[in-house]
């Protein structure tokens, strides 16, 4: 692995850590819940934290692409795109569970070098890398 693509695993990690920290604010309060166009639900939660996760993405790369679930995406033709699911299993959050997570990954020309699975309310993370 070359020394960028350790940079963007620690980077990845450090967007992990801050999803963790703006999600678990929300987790079990009170939410005020949204239906998307898919009748899926959003809360403050979901946005919060991407907004988070976006913020810290553009300050450090902000050449990269963004795709995420609550917001449009940004520079879509960028050789290096992050993809974000804020709060994966949002239904599960709202309700007080802990099977909830935040997904984050970096591709490359479309494909996936770095994929995170964080679940902050069980302090668990998965983190997968192209070999």
């Amino acid at each position: 692995m070359n020394n960028s693509f350790q940079e963007y695993i620690i980077f990845a990690n450090k967007l992990a850590d801050e999803a963790s920290i703006t999600s678990m604010k929300y987790f079990r309060t009170s939410l005020d819940i949204d239906n998307k166009s898919d009748e899926s639900p959003v809360t403050i939660a979901d946005k919060n934290t991407e907004l988070k996760i976006r913020s810290m993405i553009e300050k450090e790369y902000p050449d990269h692409g963004i795709l995420g679930e609550e917001f449009d995406s940004i520079n879509p033709g960028a050789e290096f795109t992050w993809v974000i699911d804020p709060i994966d299993g949002t239904r599960s959050f709202i309700a007080g569970h802990k099977d909830f997570g935040n997904l984050i990954s970096l591709t490359q020309n479309k494909k996936p070098i770095i994929g995170i699975i964080n679940c902050p309310a069980h302090n668990e993370r998965w983190i997968g890398v192209k070999s």
